[in-house]
């Protein structure tokens, strides 16, 4: 009985998790393709952001990958869009992305923040030769002992 005790503590607890969604700044995965592009980034940064440290060390990461890289931006929840400037050494290429802001209150969390497509035709706006952008909650679907499924957000395939 004992060796089943915790077992079942584990089950009690698993049943009970609920996902609130994420505890931080939201933010956009932008997969870049960068076959036989070997473009140095010299600066990204996001037009209206009141701290730019975090595109410092997403900088440094693309100028040391080689193909494919995702990096993480954060987006803005004071607006439905975040526009983003990549500054290479011979191009600077622009990104706006448009979303759906989404707050509402979910039993046993409080208030939440999500976002959602946008209601307008277009997703984004962009110099990149190719960009296709996806959408998917925050929250995750469903809870599991190893993670969950879901939760995945805004994610942006750029082709330089």
């Amino acid at each position: 009985m004992k060796k089943f005790l915790p077992l079942l503590f584990i089950i009690v607890v698993l049943y009970g998790c609920v996902d609130c969604g994420p505890q931080q700044e939201l933010t956009v995965g932008i997969n870049f393709h960068r076959e036989k592009d070997s473009l140095h980034l010299n600066q990204v940064y996001a037009l209206g952001a009141l701290d730019q440290q975090i595109f410092n060390k997403q900088t440094e990461d693309f100028n040391n990958s080689r193909l494919f890289l995702t990096l993480a931006f954060p987006i803005s929840l004071l607006a439905d869009s975040t526009t983003y400037v990549f500054e290479f050494e011979n191009r600077t290429d622009t990104l706006t992305l448009f979303y759906q802001r989404d707050f509402y209150y979910k039993k046993d969390c409080g208030f939440v923040v999500d976002t959602k497509r946008p209601a307008r035709s277009e997703d984004s706006k962009s110099t990149f030769s190719k960009v296709n952008v996806s959408y998917d909650s925050y929250l995750m679907e469903k809870v599991t002992f190893t993670g969950g499924t879901g939760g995945n957000g805004i994610n942006v395939d750029v082709t330089l």
